[in-house]
């Protein structure tokens, strides 16, 4: 199609005129100040609004209606202007093709300044191809010179709109007190939550539409249609804009789909509901997703709001570390979302799969409803660290609440020790010792205190070497932090509970229909001062492996003693590993406890046990605790056992009263136990048939053990540690490091105790791996030389040496020190040196000369490296330092 130029048309017309005239006169061209400019706006008829009432179209289509606007690439249209008639053909467009149905926009057209009328105009595609003829009977278009004139031509196209899509929930009225109704036949029951993807087909007319593949993005917000206040509701936002027809539509259907692309739900038959589609407007369809009073988790709702209700729930306070402070639950919101509260975890499907109580302080008896709760694993009322104000520690590894229910079932051993190793803090060793074993990147729970940042001095009592209490357990029977006053029969029904926990209420029993829950593994039963008699419900749990039933001081002995004998004597004998019964009145370990075989970690810490049985070897506990109890003495079986000790990694009888070392190990067993702790007993000596020990670390402070034991040499022990702090050893029996294996010996804690000089076989010899030696805090008058000759010592402590009245009597510095290859550190301090005349090495980088008022040291050696930060100096300011002005300023 050829485009003409209106001026050239123009042009042509004015000379052919002259010719058949036969003029002879030329015309002039018209000036460039009588030209102007027409641009033309198309527009779709259903939606045109025009912005001068006087440019009102009528349209008169000769072909049937676009489909869409936006199929138009080029208008052509014909001009009358006067008795003269243009064509013109010029492109149109617009930002985008959805922007084309709101409007195209052609290219100016230059014409001469007047008046014009549009006759005819044609529409055409890409391809040239015409799409479409319409007519304007719209009044005259003006041209002014140098002016842009626009008009509208209105296209017949069919209306068309946009819309989205929300899924809203279709809650009746009166839900949820409507009868219950059929569930609907879907795969499985679904929250509203899990829909991810959803199909939906509408229906206008005769005429459907399906929509597939729509991703929606749930979200909880309050509902601006509610009359209530504050009245929370949630629904499904699928951001994809969608084209569809102008008209009225219902919805035929919809399917819905999980994230994992899964069926969810076939409705057929949806509720009714009518949306407009107008053209060229964006409509917010929200189709209703029909929720089912007679699905589980919203009858879990219901059951949580019983419970609210039956516990004093507006009453509540909760105290939930991760929550608000006085929170509560709210059930101003969908039915469907009463399972979201604080203190509540539900399953993918919305069924409640753990429950917490205790810190939210409830008070009164448990409803029934609390059956309704089938599918739940973890129930929590109270436990062991409920409003703990005296634990010096906030993350208690034995509730694990970081973990999933299934990562604390395959962890249960690890986290139950690292909780054991926090509520029992071993016997520390001396600042010296924790030093070497640092230097030498060990790492044990006799130095775990200084890893955790604690200093000597806050550990222990330094006048007395008496370690102090860093960790306090909570020993207050009869705290409460809640009311719990009794639980329903129905919690038998809880078939799937695999935790459950009470503690610091006022519960006076267990159902006995708790037997029934066989998948039962973790229970607390803490600090129940009302519950008189022992549960021994749980005694016939099948599959019971963890149990704490301390801080009971309220059963008498025969009644603990009662419970321990049903434990050994029903099917829990065949489960139960970890057992922590402390702080109670058990004055004896029945003899049938021998049958629990399957006891891995066990604490009676806090008794009155004054009488053991010999359990057995068929009785090997990995963490054994029976520290404050009143025992004198280990009896063993025909085979010479207490328990197993192969698997032992920590074994602690401390604050007893043993007369001598129990009998109970064996230095030839190839198992190497962790700990062995027999502090604060009445230990003098050893029995005549002693066996010996094979332990990494043996602790027996604080008793009054006159000399170093002989014994474990004699019965060729190994001994890696041995701390013996606070006894009044004295003296060195002739021959005490002649044993085989004296060479395991790598460190000794002797502080505290009476020593007035070392053997003469405490040689390099004897002790070849000899790292770590504190002799602080005895009675040395002269320098005990022998731990030097050990190469690979790297600390060594002869702080505060005291005679027998007081007095300091260590005067003698060690000439020649600086020529140890290994050492690193050397304690000195709180003694009576007077002026040395030695090379200080900047190899041995921590040295305390502190307290030693009357030296004089020359510092000039290591100046430079300690105001580098390279060497620590232990002094005072008073004392006399030369060669290092820095030190005094």
């Amino acid at each position: 199609m050829k485009i003409y130029k209106l001026a050239v048309v123009a042009l042509l017309g004015a000379l052919c005129m002259g010719i058949l005239s036969g003029c002879t006169a030329e015309e002039p061209i018209a000036p460039e100040q009588d030209y102007g400019y027409i641009q033309f706006k198309l527009y779709k008829a259903a939606s045109y609004e025009p912005s001068n009432p006087a440019d009102d179209a009528s349209t008169k289509a000769v072909v049937n209606q676009l489909e869409l606007l936006s199929q138009a690439c080029k208008v052509q249209v014909t001009l009358e202007y006067g008795n003269t008639t243009i064509a013109q053909t010029l492109p149109v467009s617009a930002a985008s093709a959805e922007a084309a149905e709101y409007g195209l926009r052609s290219d100016k057209l230059r014409v001469l300044a007047g008046e014009y009328s549009v006759k005819l105009f044609q529409l055409y595609d890409a391809n040239d191809e015409l799409l479409y003829n319409g007519s304007d009977d719209a009044p005259q278009i003006t041209v002014i010179p140098n002016g842009l004139t626009t008009h509208d031509l209105v296209v017949n196209v069919e209306p068309r709109g946009k819309v989205k899509f929300t899924l809203v929930k279709d809650v009746d009225a009166d839900f949820p007190n409507a009868p219950e109704v059929e569930a609907r036949s879907v795969n499985r029951q679904y929250t509203f939550d899990e829909i991810a993807t959803f199909d939906i087909t509408v229906q206008s007319g005769y005429q459907t539409y399906t929509f597939e593949g729509l991703e929606s993005t749930f979200s909880i917000h309050f509902d601006e249609d509610s009359t209530t206040f504050g009245y929370q509701t949630s629904s499904l936002v699928c951001d994809s804009i969608l084209s569809l027809p102008a008209g009225e539509y219902k919805i035929a259907s919809y399917l819905t789909y999980d994230a994992n692309k899964i069926l969810l739900e076939t409705n057929e038959n949806p509720k009714e509901y009518v949306f407009v589609v107008e053209d060229n407007k964006l409509t917010e369809a929200k189709p209703p997703i029909t929720l089912y009073e007679a699905d589980e988790y919203i009858k879990d709702g219901y059951a949580l709001y019983e419970i609210w209700k039956a516990l004093n729930g507006p009453k509540w306070y909760g105290s939930a570390e991760g929550e608000v402070q006085g929170s509560n639950w709210d059930f101003n919101k969908d039915p469907d979302l009463w399972c979201n509260q604080p203190g509540v975890q539900v399953h993918s499907n919305g069924r409640v799969a753990r429950l917490s109580l205790g810190e939210f302080g409830v008070v009164g008896h448990m409803p029934a409803a609390i059956g309704q709760l089938d599918q739940m694993i973890e129930l929590y009322i109270g436990t062991h660290n409920d409003n703990d104000g005296n634990m010096a520690y906030n993350y208690d590894p034995s509730l694990a609440l970081d973990q999933t229910a299934a990562e604390r079932s395959a962890r249960r051993m690890e986290n139950h020790k690292a909780y054991l190793d926090m509520i029992h803090t071993a016997h520390q060793v001396s600042e010296p010792i924790a030093r070497a074993m640092s230097i030498k990147g060990i790492h044990l729970p006799s130095n775990a205190l200084y890893d955790r940042g604690y200093t000597e001095d806050q550990i222990f009592n330094m006048s007395t070497g008496e370690q102090r209490e860093i960790v306090l357990m909570d020993m207050n029977f009869g705290k409460k932090t809640n009311g719990l006053k009794s639980l329903p029969a129905e919690i038998g029904r809880l078939t799937n509970l695999e935790y459950f926990f009470v503690a610091n209420g006022d519960l006076t029993s267990l159902p006995a229909e708790m037997e029934n829950l066989v998948n039962l593994t973790d229970v607390e039963v803490y600090n129940c001062s009302e519950m008189v008699e022992f549960p021994m419900v749980l005694a016939k749990l099948p599959k019971l492996t963890s149990l704490n039933i301390s801080n009971n001081a309220q059963w008498s002995p025969e009644e603990i003693r009662k419970g321990f004998e049903a434990f050994a004597a029903g099917p829990a004998a065949n489960s139960l590993q970890i057992l922590y019964a402390r702080q109670n009145n058990l004055d004896e370990l029945p003899e049938s406890f021998k049958n629990m075989h399957r006891i891995g970690l066990l604490d009676l810490a806090y008794n009155k046990i004054s009488k053991l049985h010999p359990l057995t070897k068929e009785v090997a506990p990995v963490k054994t605790y029976l520290d404050y109890n009143m025992i004198e003495e280990f009896p063993v079986d025909g085979d010479g056992y207490f328990c197993g000790t192969d698997d032992i990694e920590s074994f602690s009888c401390t604050h007893n009263k043993l007369k001598e070392f129990p009998n109970i190990f064996n230095a030839q067993s190839e198992y190497v136990a962790s700990s062995v702790d027999f502090s604060f007993n009445e230990i003098s000596g050893f029995p005549d048939d002693f066996r010996g020990v094979n332990v990494e670390t043996l602790t027996l402070s604080r008793n009054p053990i006159t000399s170093f034991p002989k014994e474990f040499g004699e019965t060729d022990s190994k001994v890696s540690y041995i701390i013996l702090r606070g006894c009044e050893i004295s003296e060195f029996p002739e021959g005490c490091f002649d044993g085989k294996f004296s060479n395991y010996f790598v460190s000794f804690d002797l502080t505290y105790n009476h020593i007035t000089s070392l053997p003469k076989d405490f040689t390099a010899e004897k002790l070849p791996y000899l790292y770590g030696f504190d002799i602080s805090y005895n009675s040395l008058a002269a320098f005990p030389w022998g731990p030097l000759n050990c190469p690979g010592l790297t600390v060594y402590a002869v702080r505060s040496q005291r005679d027998k009245d007081g007095n300091r009597c260590l005067r003698e510095w060690p000439t020649g020190l600086y020529q140890h290859v290994g050492l690193r550190a050397f304690y000195i301090g709180s003694n009576d040196l007077r002026k040395i005349e030695d090379t200080i090495s900047y190899m041995i980088y921590y040295l305390d000369i502190s307290d030693n008022p009357n030296i004089t040291f020359d510092a000039s050696e290591i100046c430079y490296y300690w105001q580098a930060g390279a060497y620590i100096l232990m002094y005072d300011k008073t004392q006399n330092i030369i060669g290092c002005d820095e030190m005094l300023r």
